[in-house]
């Protein structure tokens, strides 16, 4: 269980530091947890987003989404280790060291006010 985290990002790079093949990776990912209103609009879940950190594609998740849905959750994680893909803790993370298994880059500078979760 991730603990002292609030979320945790999954980057767009392979542990060998290349950039992921898979260029619309991240959509794909945050869409298998998306809604489709009867108004035909879409609307991702509140545990997962994608987004561009520094050029690079990238999915924020939420770690309560462990809690929430343990199934969503394990996908993610086979996702992550089937790819190869980095993950670092997230945006309002109190412990770097926080990702468990996972490697950990750097913490992302955010200004907390602009966090629209």
């Amino acid at each position: 269980m991730i603990t002292q985290q609030d979320e945790w990002v999954i980057l767009g790079l392979t542990l060998d530091g290349e950039t992921f093949a898979v260029p619309d990776w991240a959509e794909l990912l945050c869409d298998s947890l998306a809604r489709t209103g009867e108004d035909g609009h879409k609307t991702y879940s509140s545990y997962i987003r994608p987004v561009i950190s520094d050029g690079l594609k990238c999915v924020v998740v939420r770690a309560s989404l462990q809690g929430a849905d343990a199934q969503a959750f394990d996908m993610l994680k086979r996702y992550v280790a089937e790819n190869h893909l980095k993950v670092r803790s997230g945006r309002n993370s109190m412990g770097i060291e926080a990702a468990g298994p996972f490697p950990v880059m750097s913490k992302e500078r955010r200004d907390p006010r602009r966090n629209i979760w």
